[in-house]
């Protein structure tokens, strides 16, 4: 899971804040400036993002000032605009095309930063300046990096391929060709190979430059991206898989863009040495950040080794590319792709996987889950490598149940089905779904939560079930969104639907015995509840609206948007919370 504001500062002093509301209440309101996430920079000019910033009371049309506040000097273009282009210099342009072109950063051989300021002026009164960071990274050299399936999705995880190589020219890429991939993630790979950092010895190379191709490349297309990032290296390619994670988590420190699982296929120890790859390992799995746990599953066929503190499993069959042909079909061949009692590996556990959320325990310096595959690249069966010294069995992946509503209507029960090897549920409420780690823990048992919550810690927000298994790896549901009262609109805020009827819906409030039905062509009427637009008081959490029969029986009119709004009303039949006006428009 991801957040974005590790670069961001916000000035929240308290005396701003009072004069503020001094102001508010006497000439107006201040503009709010907002200077967006920082941006990591190299060889292509960024852009900057001040759409944010807004004005509370609209009393005008916000204008833009942008300055250079630190770092090494560089040019701002459309400075008085929401979106300047930040850039090291100006090129005259070249042939039938004589247009200047922004080039890119002055890089060195260290992370430099460039600090940049925003302030905005809504025609009356101007802002409290915003502050935004520029982070320019090293000289990467030539950038070998790809995209293969754009445009970026930051809705979809991404997946960054390393083929083998000599440890000084890569060869090319992971070969993407399962169609899943190119649906379901970000396929990033480096198609004409890549090379190790210029200050990399003879026996002990380094990768690190990839991660800076790739974190500028990220910001760029995801500025506020929120999915994980896997890293995956074949033979040699393990280890700047591990070196990019262990760049962009202990470097740059940037949840954003932070590496949170990396996959070894067979991967060979000849571009640092045992001792040395060892060591890598260890510091990519100790690189948490902002609490998102790292691990790394490792597959051996014939070169690699075994590792402490991570996911390993053998073959039976000896190979250099059974690990990655065996992966590769576990993307979709549901016979590697099964729990198995929680001895199963692959793509199981990879970010598209059923089993995206696991965070493997780190036990000790042993080898605490250990497996071997039996068969073929496409058939066989997983079992333990050696269950006695290697007992370790996967926790399996958490299935929420449907919330269960009190008769009184004085709480809900929310829980899960039993999950296989856990030992402990954590019941957890949170504001943001991509922010698991920071969710309050409300129960921890030792089976699924049954308790009737009366309250909640927040009157929105979020929840799931987290287990552990005995050795502390952990694997939680995807998270839900809930509300105290009634929420999640359907058809949704501000949508266009293309019928003139409709059956409005709502998610059931957890104190709520019936709701009252306001609708009407007037956003006022409906906020203020007049008369003419009340529908009546019903248990149900569905309206019909537009057939005969039912309100509107003529149909709903193209063209016109109409607004609505549920109360919660208690047993009491006294209302405990007035809804938001939601709306939608009918198209022509």
């Amino acid at each position: 899971m991801k957040w974005s504001s590790y670069y961001r500062i916000e000035l929240l002093l308290i005396g701003c804040i009072l004069t503020a509301f001094v102001t508010q209440s006497t000439i107006g309101s201040e503009p709010i400036a907002d200077a967006g996430l920082s941006r990591y920079a190299g060889q292509e000019p960024i852009i900057l993002d001040g759409t944010g910033s807004y004005d509370p009371d609209d009393s005008g049309t916000l204008s833009y000032t942008w300055r250079q506040i630190s770092g090494p000097s560089v040019i701002i273009i459309d400075g008085n605009t929401a979106t300047p282009t930040i850039a090291g210099s100006m090129q005259p342009g070249t042939g039938r095309d004589l247009t200047p072109k922004p080039t890119g950063f002055p890089q060195t051989d260290e992370v430099q930063e460039c600090e940049f300021e925003l302030i905005v002026n809504d025609g009356e009164l101007t802002s409290l300046p915003d502050t935004v960071k520029v982070i320019i990274v090293p000289d990467f050299g030539e950038n070998f990096m790809r995209h293969a399936n754009p445009p970026f999705d930051p809705s979809k995880p991404t997946l960054i391929f390393f083929g083998g190589g000599d440890c000084v020219t890569g060869a090319t890429g992971y070969p993407i060709g399962t169609p899943i991939l190119f649906s379901e993630t970000n396929a990033i790979d480096f198609p004409d190979g890549y090379k190790p950092d210029q200050k990399s010895g003879a026996d002990w190379h380094t990768y690190y430059g990839c991660g800076d191709m790739i974190i500028t490349y990220l910001s760029r297309v995801a500025p506020d991206y929120k999915m994980p990032i896997q890293t995956i290296g074949f033979s040699t390619g393990g280890q700047p898989a591990v070196d990019v994670g262990i760049r962009l988590n202990l470097v740059y420190q940037e949840a954003r863009y932070a590496v949170n699982r990396v996959t070894l296929w067979d991967a060979s120890t000849y571009c640092r040495g045992a001792k040395g790859y060892s060591e890598s390992i260890a510091a990519f799995i100790a690189s948490s950040v902002d609490g998102e746990q790292c691990w790394l599953d490792n597959y051996v066929s014939a070169e690699a080794e075994f590792y402490p503190n991570v996911l390993n499993v053998g073959f039976n069959l000896v190979g250099h590319s059974i690990a990655i042909y065996w992966y590769d079909s576990s993307w979709t061949n549901a016979e590697l792709n099964k729990f198995n009692h929680g001895v199963v590996g692959g793509a199981y556990w990879g970010v598209i996987g059923p089993g995206k959320n696991l965070q493997l325990a780190s036990t000790q310096d042993g080898q605490t889950y250990k497996f071997k595959w039996y068969g073929s690249a496409s058939s066989g069966y997983m079992d333990f490598y050696d269950g006695i010294n290697h007992p370790g069995r996967l926790p399996e992946p958490v299935n929420l149940v449907d919330p269960v509503y009190a008769e009184d209507h004085n709480g809900v029960i929310l829980s899960c089905e039993e999950s296989e090897n856990a030992i402990g549920y954590e019941l957890l409420f949170g504001s943001d779904p991509y922010r698991v780690m920071d969710y309050n823990i409300i129960s921890d048992t030792p089976s699924p939560p049954n308790n009737l919550l009366t309250t909640l810690p927040f009157d929105e927000g979020w929840w799931t079930v987290r287990v552990r298994d005995q050795y502390g790896s952990t694997i939680y549901a995807d998270p839900i969104y809930f509300s105290a009262f009634a929420a999640n609109p359907k058809p949704d805020d501000g949508t266009m639907i293309f019928d003139t009827t409709a059956v409005l819906s709502w998610t059931e409030g957890i104190r709520t015995a019936s709701y009252d039905v306001y609708f009407g062509e007037s956003f006022g009427d409906v906020q203020d509840g007049t008369p003419e637009v009340f529908q009546g008081n019903q248990s149900l959490t569905y309206f019909v609206i537009g057939f005969a029969a039912f309100s509107y029986p003529d149909g709903l009119v193209p063209g016109t948007t109409y607004f609505w709004r549920i109360d919660d009303v208690g047993p009491d039949e006294t209302v405990i919370h007035k809804g938001k006006v939601w709306s939608f428009t009918v198209s022509l």
